[in-house]
């Protein structure tokens, strides 16, 4: 007589097997896409933070530099925005920066202004001289409604002595887990400097 007992597994052991597996497998990539999601989330987070602050930090040094006058020669300090209502936030700064009662030097007059997703500057006074690109990504949209808040706000716009600088950057892709636009917002109050 032949043994029927073999130590091998049923056709119903290997199905019940096979499905507690799969349930297994798909829990775990479930979590592995879900940590992919927040990984990448926080990289961007990161990216948009770091855009933001290297953009303020630029604005603000350039800022700070204006009405820079050793000569006491009375240069302007700044030009403020001349149309607040197009979609073009600019400032002008001036400073003597070689000493020679002039802003006519590179550098001594720039013009910064904030142009669609972007930071624009050109370091001459000569109009004819393109912008250079310096920043993108940057909506100055804070909320995402639609409306571009003022990249520059001054005190006085006759005669400012603070210019708070307002600069927002934004994800260049929504975020993976919640399908939004990623937003930084920084603020900076800069008091010029009048003379020397």
């Amino acid at each position: 007589m032949k043994n029927t007992n073999e130590g091998g597994f049923s056709l119903v052991e290997m199905l019940v097997g096979l499905v507690v597996a799969g349930l297994v497998g798909i829990a775990i990539a479930t979590v592995l896409l879900h940590n992919s999601r927040i990984n990448r989330s926080q990289q961007m987070y990161t990216v948009v933070q770091n855009n933001a602050r290297s953009s303020m930090d630029l604005v603000v040094s350039r800022l700070r530099s204006a009405g820079w006058d050793p000569m006491n020669a009375n240069i302007e300090v700044v030009n403020t925005d001349p149309d607040l209502a197009d979609d073009v936030s600019q400032i002008e700064m001036f400073a003597d920066l070689d000493e020679d009662k002039l802003t006519s030097s590179d550098g001594e007059q720039v013009t910064i202004r904030h142009i669609g997703d972007r930071i624009e500057w050109r370091l001459n006074g000569d109009v004819s001289s393109p912008f250079q690109v310096v920043a993108t990504g940057i909506t100055n949209d804070a909320n995402g409604d639609g409306v571009i808040e003022p990249m520059f706000q001054p005190d006085d716009p006759a005669d400012p002595a603070v210019i708070t600088v307002q600069i927002t950057a934004r994800s260049l892709v929504p975020d993976p887990r919640d399908g939004e636009f990623i937003r930084y917002t920084l603020r900076n109050e800069v008091t010029l400097r009048k003379g020397l």
